[in-house]
């Protein structure tokens, strides 16, 4: 199942880009393998795919539309 991309990065729907791209970057340098070791790495390719999602105005337009 795919989890909330909202939680995943631990900011509200209302959050602009800016806080989205913040959220992404803390997470992304406590999750990546090379900080935090090889048995990270799901976790960090999670809030990458929820960064992806919600970065894209266009993607984060249609998961709000629950597309």
């Amino acid at each position: 199942m795919v989890k909330n991309p909202y939680e995943v990065l631990g900011v509200s729907p209302s959050a602009s880009a800016d806080e989205v791209k913040k959220a992404y970057r803390k997470k992304a340098r406590q999750l990546h393998p090379d900080v935090a070791g090889p048995g990270h790495e799901d976790a960090f390719k999670e809030v990458s795919s929820a960064y992806a999602v919600l970065y894209d105005p266009d993607k984060r337009q249609m998961y709000d539309l629950g597309g």
